[in-house]
């Protein structure tokens, strides 16, 4: 029956792709030109420069790894921050019961990009600050909350050298399977004329972008769930990230709820205040 429904749903897709090309192309071009101008610069040269740090131990300098996949990750953004914890374990340097807990309360959304799409959409620095703070914030409660189950691991040194060569095509591979995602839902979004809140479930960053111009009682609230969540295509990104280890993507959809939650009670509140 599941089998049956997939097949259904694909064939569907198809149909909607040749009956709205024109969508499709405008779609696609639209997320090539996203990936190009707000993903790609930070993204790629984030990836390098955690590659090269976790090569050289640099995570060494901190008390606990998950802490060190904390701060980076604030600094990167997504889906850095599952880049970062799969190299660590794939070197060793994190077991495996603390890189999946870590997965759960590392997801931040590149902070540039953040305060530049939070501006625009409230034209106000305060309610974009406030959003920001709450966004890491809510990372921080959960780390708090699951802070007992990580385990102590001693700390290990794996004598990698530095390859810069190494590192960019790791930046490129990743870099290019986030085109692959942002396009995807990019275009199954608009064939499908999806509302504001689904498409900013499905690609958060055009979630945010439809808020522009809007005059929409809550928006906040609808904001920092589209931050917070993140959106399937970032849940995607780190789905594929993490597939060719054995560590748990369930973990990291678990904190995109938690995180949700957190900080749309803190949204409420501060609404109220």
């Amino acid at each position: 029956m599941k089998r049956n429904f997939i097949y259904l749903t694909i064939l569907i897709l198809i149909f909607l792709i040749f009956k709205n090309y024109s969508i499709v192309l405008s779609s696609s071009i639209n997320a090539v030109e996203l990936w190009l101008y707000k993903v790609f610069p930070y993204l790629f040269i984030m990836i390098i420069i955690n590659d090269t740090l976790i090569n050289l131990d640099f995570e060494r300098v901190f008390t606990s790894t998950s802490i060190y996949v904390l701060i980076m990750s604030l600094l990167s953004g997504s889906p850095t921050s599952a880049v970062i914890i799969d190299n660590l374990y794939k070197q060793g340097k994190i077991s495996k019961n603390n890189a999946n807990i870590t997965l759960m309360f590392t997801y931040f959304a590149n902070p540039l990009f953040l305060y530049t799409m939070l501006n625009s959409i409230f034209n106000s620095i305060n309610i974009t600050i406030k959003l920001m703070i709450i966004h890491y914030l809510s990372n921080i409660i959960i780390y708090l909350i699951f802070k007992k189950k990580l385990e102590y691991t001693p700390t290990i040194t794996n004598n990698s050298k530095f390859d810069i060569a190494s590192s960019i095509k790791k930046a490129m591979t990743t870099t290019t399977m986030v085109l692959g995602a942002i396009t995807f839902y990019l275009v199954i979004s608009d064939i499908l004329q999806l509302n504001i809140f689904l498409r900013g479930l499905l690609e958060m960053t055009q979630g945010l972008n439809s808020l522009i111009n809007l005059n929409l009682a809550n928006k906040e609230i609808i904001a920092i769930i589209f931050i917070s969540f993140g959106g399937l295509s970032i849940h995607t990104q780190v789905k594929c990230i993490l597939d060719d280890s054995t560590l748990e993507y369930k973990y990291f959809f678990k904190g995109r709820i938690y995180q949700t939650l957190i900080a749309t009670i803190l949204t409420i509140i501060t609404q109220t205040i």
